[in-house]
C-alpha cells in the first residue's frame, strides 16, 4: 500500500529529471548551434576579408611589375644609349691620342739625332764655340717643344686606359729630354745635364720591364731605340682599347706608376723649360 502510495511521487520526479535533462540537453545543442553558427559567420567573413586582401595584394605585386618591368627596360634603354656614346667617345679618343703623339714626330727626330751626339763633350765645346752653337741650331731646325699641340691628348685622357696614357707619358717624358738637352747645347749652358736620367730609366722601365739592363747597359744613348718599344707598346694599348678588352688589376698597377714616374720627370722637364 505504501509502496503504491509512492509510484507517483517517483513517477513525476522522474520525469522532471528527464525533462530537466532534456530541456538542458536541448538548451546545450541550440548554444552550440548558436555558436558554430556565429563562429561560421565571423570564419566567412574572415576568408572574405582575406580573399579581397589576397585580390589587392596581386593588384600591387603586378602594379609593382609593371613599374619595375618599365625601370628596367628604361634603365637598360639609357645604359644601351651611355654605353653607345661612351664607346663613339672612345674610338674619338683614340684617335686625338693617335694625333698627339704624331704631333711629337719632330721632338723624336731631335731624339734620333740626339742618339749620335756625346753630350758632355758636345756640351764643353758649344760652351766655348759659338759656331758649335750654330750647328747644334741648325739640327734642331727652330724646334720649340711649346709649338707641340697637346690639347688632343689632354682631352683624350679620361677615355682612354691608364695604361694607354702611362705609355704616351713614357713616350712624350723621353722625346721631351732629348729635345731639352738640344736646347742646352744650343744655348751653351755647359755640360751639366739638367735631365734625371736616372727617373726617366725608371719611367721607362715600368712600361717596358725588359728593358731594364739594356738601359743600365747603355744609358741616354739608346733612348731613340725605346721609343720604338714604346710606340710598340702604344699601338698595343689602344688595339685593345678598341676591341674592349678588359684592363686587369696588375696592368692599372703598372699604368698608376708609370704616370706617377712621368708626372715626376714632367714637373723637373717644366722647371727647367722655365729656368731656361
Amino acid at each position: 500500500m505504501e509502496l503504491v502510495s509512492w509510484l507517483p511521487s517517483l513517477t513525476t520526479t522522474g520525469l522532471l529529471s528527464a525533462a530537466l535533462w532534456f530541456g538542458r540537453k536541448l538548451i546545450l545543442i541550440r548554444l552550440t548551434k548558436s555558436v558554430q553558427h556565429e563562429f561560421n559567420k565571423k570564419i566567412e567573413a574572415i576568408r572574405a576579408e582575406l580573399r579581397k586582401s589576397e585580390e589587392s595584394f596581386k593588384a600591387q605585386l603586378r602594379e609593382k611589375e609593371a613599374e619595375i618591368d618599365a625601370l628596367r627596360s628604361g634603365a637598360l634603354s639609357v645604359l644601351a644609349s651611355r654605353q653607345a656614346a661612351l664607346d663613339k667617345r672612345r674610338l674619338e679618343a683614340v684617335d686625338q691620342l693617335w694625333s698627339a703623339f704624331n704631333a711629337l714626330a719632330p721632338a723624336r727626330a731631335i731624339a734620333a739625332s740626339m742618339a749620335f751626339i756625346k753630350f758632355e763633350s758636345a756640351a764643353q765645346k758649344a760652351e766655348r764655340d759659338p759656331k758649335v752653337r750654330q750647328f747644334f741650331e741648325m739640327i734642331g731646325g727652330g724646334f720649340d717643344p711649346r709649338s707641340i699641340d697637346l690639347s688632343g691628348a689632354a682631352k683624350a685622357r679620361p677615355f682612354i686606359s691608364p695604361m694607354a696614357w702611362a705609355v704616351f707619358s713614357a713616350f712624350l717624358a723621353v722625346t721631351m729630354h732629348s729635345a731639352i738637352r738640344l736646347q742646352v747645347l744650343k744655348g751653351g749652358l755647359g755640360a751639366e745635364d739638367f735631365t734625371d736620367h736616372k727617373a726617366i730609366e725608371k719611367l721607362v722601365v715600368a712600361a717596358l720591364p725588359h728593358y731594364a739592363d739594356y738601359l743600365e747597359k747603355n744609358g741616354p744613348a739608346v733612348y731613340y731605340y725605346v721609343l720604338e718599344a714604346l710606340e710598340a707598346r702604344l699601338l698595343i694599348e689602344l688595339q685593345s682599347m678598341l676591341s674592349g678588352s678588359e684592363i686587369d688589376k696588375a696592368s692599372l698597377e703598372q699604368a698608376a706608376e708609370i704616370i706617377r714616374q712621368a708626372n715626376a720627370l714632367q714637373a723637373a722637364t717644366n722647371e727647367v723649360q722655365r729656368a731656361g
